[in-house]
């Protein structure tokens, strides 16, 4: 057998996969966490009392889905090699038909739970996107809240300057001129917030104490807006990877299905008598994918 013969049984495109898989996992797992920690500084900023309602399941996801996929990654390479193993004793001395028989047992049950695994992979993108835009609009509101301060910020010197703010009252509105006048008036900042502030009653993607709900603190809006800019930074490495887990991944499910078209095709033959390599005088004629 020459060494062109010998070259189609090395698992070329399973071992294209894997590295792409494997890097995919990477990028996506390295700029999941950063986005998380971000958000968690962003809410570490707001106060002990705002949580972001689906942190804790993203946070989930990540060791959750890169384990399973990494490992179930590996099965399937281990079917690919297992295959080519089968193809080459087949070319040398016939194909086995109880080998046969239990690797086409294996792949349709690898294929099966690597088809789930591309499912949830599709769900996860969507909830990627989803997550993506909470922290953009969360980026938004809080860069507009402190232009709208920066817009009024001459005014509130102004007010300060000629006595008409009560410094008390612009202290415990946590700076804000237009709140201070608010809580004088006997307004809860709770629900009316002014648009120099962020509502964070507004938005039902986190959960906050109606004390805690109206954030006027410029310092900590600058904070919170230099948090949500670097998440929303490392997004395009969140879809990058896993884009590649899954475009990798869904090449490999071919690629798991042409080896059991093959193994299936030598296994009727071999159930028909018909032979196969070697003395037999047959071939395997595996699919390459």
């Amino acid at each position: 057998m020459g060494l062109k013969d010998q070259l189609k049984y090395l698992p070329i495109l399973p071992v294209i996969n894997m590295i792409f898989m494997i890097v995919g996992v990477s990028v996506w797992v390295h700029n999941m966490r950063e986005a998380l920690n971000q958000v968690d500084l962003a809410l570490a900023l707001l106060g002990p009392s705002v949580v972001a309602t689906d942190q804790f399941r993203a946070e989930q996801a990540i060791p959750a889905t890169s384990s399973v996929y990494m490992i179930w990654a590996c099965i399937l390479f281990g079917l690919s090699l297992w295959r080519r193993w089968l193809a080459a004793e087949t070319d040398s001395a016939g194909p086995n038909y109880s080998r046969l028989q239990l690797y086409l047992l294996f792949n349709s049950l690898a294929h099966l739970g690597w088809w789930m695994i591309m499912v949830w992979i599709v769900v996860l993108i969507s909830g990627l996107g989803a997550m993506s835009i909470m922290v953009w609009v969360g980026y938004r509101a809080t860069q507009q809240a402190v232009a709208n301060q920066a817009v009024m910020q001459p005014t509130y010197t102004l007010w300060l300057d000629q006595g008409w703010a009560n410094p008390a009252s612009v202290k415990r509105a946590q700076g804000d001129v237009i709140a201070a006048a608010m809580l004088d008036e006997g307004w809860p900042l709770a629900t009316t917030c002014p648009s120099t502030c962020l509502n964070l009653g507004l938005y039902q993607f986190v959960e906050v104490s109606l004390s805690d709900a109206c954030v006027c603190d410029i310092a900590t809006l600058q904070g919170v807006a230099a948090a949500a800019r670097a998440a929303l930074d490392v997004v395009p490495g969140i879809f990058v990877g896993i884009w590649f887990m899954y475009i990798f991944g869904d090449l490999y499910k071919v690629s798991l299905a042409c080896d059991w078209v093959g193994a299936d095709r030598e296994d009727a033959q071999e159930a028909r008598g018909g032979g196969g390599g070697g003395v037999r005088g047959g071939s395997s004629r595996y699919a390459k994918i």
